[in-house]
């Protein structure tokens, strides 16, 4: 068997910890992964989980008791040694600090039990210190429930990687400080993105009552992966002025119990924001509050679908956000809105494809705000509720966007208007089918300047097309089935022909 060598030398060093006091931590790593060629990979390992790398083949093998035999744990492969039937965690790529060298930390050895009863926040925090001084790495939870009694912080580098849904984290926090941070990173409370960087979490589930989920905190190139999300106070995850996150793969049974609780929140830490905060066990401290926008982020693969109807499945919350982009998922069962933007947000850039917002009291909701917001993109969205007791207000409704394009989308069902704008210059909508709403199907109430071809109005109680003060309309190609009036014009209204 080939030497065990540690990652860390002898020595001692201090930490800046962020409760201003300093810990001596000894900087030695007892159960540093095992390195050396797979022909001197022992027969059997000595502990269930135990980790073995093989340097010549690129690959980082697990022992597993149940099976008594070594199985694929990560790694690339090599040409004439490839993964072993899968090269699924990709995930891992993005992390710049990744080499054949880089540790894989995993808790069990470091004596952190996931048996539901013990509290291990402050060693997860420990040890994530120990990790970011060697550089990062890939720190392993096995299946169990972790009890983070305090918000353990994630430095550069580093990954944090579960079982799946057989690894849970939960969060006991004390009456009156619910909603504090499950996980977030070092740097919260720096300025802009000046927080960790190139780091992750993937394959775990989340289920914490009493705390928020994960938040990235002025991080930049953060990747959660495979989240799962049961019960929550307010969010499985809060992006909180963060650029280059991507939230890919997540699943979401509940949403939370507190008085904002959608699943998934894009947010940006203004002054005066109380909320949005780390726990260490005592107190909390709050997120830098110099108003750093949220930027170039994605939700993609993903299932909202909560039994205990939250008021949102997707927030953008407290502006500004730029560069948001939701696509490939599915939304039901949000007592509000599938997908909402504060009123005074402002949204710079905002993408929404390929989502289903099916059984929510509202589809899209972007609306209340004249001017300030720019480009909206809503591409091959589908949005229906077919319980007349569930729908309430606008299937679709935005305003205040400079240039906004909207194709492929369809509305239906008995909303008071199916399609409603305000405030929007430059607005084009084609392939639009609004259907089933109380009173308008496409509504431009005010100031707006749109284009809309190829549409169908149908089963609308009052009108069609409705052009509302100050509002030019053009539109070519819309046909009227079972409308009151196909068009009501208090702006101006002509017929679109292309040229």
């Amino acid at each position: 068997m080939a030497d065990q060598t540690p990652r860390l030398g002898l020595g001692t060093y201090e930490w800046g910890d962020d409760w201003d006091h300093t810990d001596t931590v000894e900087a030695v790593d007892e159960h540093a992964i095992v390195h050396g060629p797979i022909a001197e990979r022992p027969a059997t390992g000595e502990y269930d989980d135990e980790l073995y790398h093989a340097i010549d083949q690129g690959i980082t093998w697990r022992w597993d008791a149940s099976s008594e035999d070594w199985t694929y744990f990560s790694g690339q492969g090599c040409s004439t040694q490839p993964v072993p039937g899968t090269s699924y965690f990709e995930a891992v790529q993005f992390v710049h600090g990744r080499t054949e060298q880089t540790p894989v930390w995993n808790v069990e050895a470091h004596g952190i039990e996931g048996d539901g009863t013990t509290e291990v926040g402050d060693a997860v925090h420990d040890l994530l210190k120990t990790v970011d001084q060697a550089g990062g790495g890939i720190v392993y939870f096995p299946p169990g429930r972790y009890l983070l009694e305090r918000t353990p912080l994630v430095g550069d580098d580093t990954i944090l990687m579960g079982a799946g849904r057989s690894t849970v984290f939960d969060g006991p926090r004390s009456a009156g400080d619910e909603g504090r941070a499950l996980f977030s990173n070092t740097g919260y409370n720096a300025t802009e993105y000046e927080g960790a960087s190139n780091w992750g979490i993937c394959n775990v589930r989340i289920d914490a009552p009493n705390a928020t989920g994960i938040m990235p905190a002025h991080a930049k190139n953060v990747r959660l992966e495979r989240i799962y999300g049961d019960r929550i106070y307010y969010h499985h995850v809060d992006i909180v002025s963060c650029k280059n996150v991507v939230v890919n793969g997540f699943w979401a049974t509940r949403g939370g119990e507190g008085d904002s609780d959608a699943p998934v929140q894009f947010d940006s830490q203004q002054s005066g924001t109380d909320w949005n905060s780390v726990w260490n066990g005592s107190r909390d401290a709050l997120v830098e509050d110099d108003g750093t926008p949220t930027r170039n982020c994605t939700l993609t693969n993903f299932e909202i679908d909560p039994v205990n109807g939250p008021e949102y499945g997707v927030h953008l919350h407290r502006g500004r956000n730029e560069s948001i982009t939701i696509e490939n998922g599915f939304i039901s069962g949000c007592r509000y809105s599938a997908i909402r933007a504060d009123p005074d947000e402002e949204v710079e850039d905002l993408t929404v494809d390929g989502v289903s917002c099916i059984e929510n009291a509202r589809g899209i909701t972007l609306g209340q705000m004249k001017r300030g917001r720019r480009e909206l993109t809503i591409n091959n969205v589908t949005i229906r509720t077919d319980d007349d007791e569930v729908a309430a207000g606008s299937g679709l409704y935005a305003s205040g966007f400079a240039c906004a394009a909207v194709a492929n989308v369809s509305v239906d069902g008995a909303f008071t208007n199916s399609i409603i704008f305000d405030d929007m210059r430059d607005l084009k909508l084609s392939n639009i089918t609004a259907t089933g709403a109380d009173h308008q199907a496409f509504r431009f109430r005010e100031n707006v300047d749109a284009t809309l071809t190829t549409a169908r109005a149908a089963d609308c109680g009052t009108t069609g097309i409705y052009s509302g003060p100050g509002s030019s309309v053009a539109y070519g190609g819309v046909t009227f089935d079972d409308v009151g009036t196909p068009v009501e014009v208090d702006g101006e209204i002509r017929e679109w022909n292309s040229s």
